[in-house]
């Protein structure tokens, strides 16, 4: 059947938002990815599932009770022992490994405040298990926001420069998690074929865009609601593009994507030869996930009168999530990609397919699309977006 396909139901795809994956990360990638577009009225949405789940594992570690066990729930881990849910952020951290071919990497830190503190053998597992820095800060000092603001700078290489505008003297402790990834096309695009092409972007107006082309063979699948193309980079890592069909409402195909369906499009897919043509794009990204992550499970530890965190032992107990605010950028162009995302947790205390004929495809991505960087060994989701304009 030709490509473009008319619009068809998206009944079978809905059928599936079950999230069947068995990696944690995975399915908890899906899930935070359909609550973000339910909340989010922005036109583009682009995150690190890897980045909020380190960051939110590593918090999880200082909770206790009934806290400690929606934590678990919300982040997919509730059926793992602590064996499986350290073997399972190992595999993060593998998936930000060191590369000859490209930049990747992950760091954590954990800033305490002058009046509060975790117990040693606590403090222990978060640098073995995480690779986590723990610092203590006066956070009512000048330079404190400036501290922790460059040490995300630092990290992002300069890509995301502040994860904080201020601090609450009486918080009792910050993690952040930052990641950042910058890779090369194996096979980049061809500057001399990149020409100015129609987008129509989510709200319906059209814009002229530079549109980059290329040909070649890639591991592709088609079904009557989308098309899915992976385009290698350089260090065993990936960017999967996936085009709804053609007159397909962005919302509703957002909703109904889930870890099942996903590892359904990568077992069907084939090599096949074909053409594709990308808009250059770049987007910055920025949500409080508070209420998102309430909705997945988690309203407990954002409640000073539910939340168990005794872990962390503050001069004016009771602790809880105040706030988990993550920022993200990403910018592709004809040589490759470079991304880079921070997940912030603050913390106050009370005082604060079938075998087909040879042929080519043609994927023409001039309307909105869903995208995924991935790492290709571990299968781990590094980055996740729905672009609804480029631009």
């Amino acid at each position: 059947m030709p490509w473009p396909f008319s619009r068809k139901s998206l009944a079978v795809l809905s059928q599936d938002t079950d999230e069947t994956s068995s990696s944690a990360s995975t399915r908890f990638a899906f899930r935070l990815f359909r609550e973000l577009v339910r909340s989010d009225e922005a036109s583009n949405l682009f995150f690190s599932p890897s980045s909020v789940m380190m960051c939110l594992t590593m918090v999880h570690e200082l909770a206790s009770g009934e806290t400690r066990r929606a934590m678990t729930e919300a982040l997919e881990i509730a059926s793992l022992d602590a064996a499986r849910i350290e073997a399972e952020i190992a595999v993060l951290k593998t998936a930000f490994r060191e590369r000859v071919d490209a930049q990747v990497a992950i760091a954590n830190s954990l800033w305490l405040s002058t009046h509060s503190q975790i117990a040693t053998e606590l403090a222990t597992k978060l640098r073995r298990s995480y690779q986590s820095e723990l610092t203590t800060l006066d956070f009512s000092a000048d330079d404190a926001v400036g501290i922790i603001n460059a040490w995300v700078d630092t990290q992002t290489r300069s890509k995301i420069r502040k994860i904080v505008d201020e601090l609450s003297p009486l918080a009792a402790l910050i993690a952040i998690n930052a990641v950042y990834f910058k890779g090369a096309w194996v096979r980049p695009f061809p500057v001399e074929l990149t020409r100015d092409g129609p987008f129509t972007a989510a709200a319906g107006h059209v814009k002229q865009l530079s549109m980059m082309l290329q040909s070649g063979t890639y591991r592709y699948y088609e079904d009557k609601q989308l098309q899915m193309a992976v385009l290698p980079y350089k260090g065993d890592l990936s960017m999967v593009v996936v085009l709804p069909a053609l007159g397909t409402d962005g919302k509703e195909f957002s909703l109904s994507v889930s870890s099942g369906s996903w590892e359904s499009w990568f077992a069907q897919s084939k090599h096949m030869e074909g053409t594709i043509q990308l808009p250059r794009f770049r987007v910055d990204y920025e949500a409080p996930l508070k209420s998102v992550l309430s909705v997945l499970g988690m309203r407990r530890a954002f409640d000073p009168s539910l939340a168990q965190f005794e872990a962390i032992q503050a001069e004016k107990p009771p602790v809880w999530i105040d706030e988990v605010i993550h920022r993200a950028m990403t910018e592709v162009n004809e040589e490759g990609t470079e991304a880079a995302a921070v997940t912030g947790v603050f913390m106050p205390c009370m005082s604060a397919m079938n075998q087909k004929p040879r042929r080519q495809f043609s994927m023409i991505v001039n309307r909105p699309f869903f995208v995924v960087i991935r790492d290709e060994a571990t299968k781990t989701i590094l980055f996740m977006g729905w672009i609804a304009d480029p631009r």
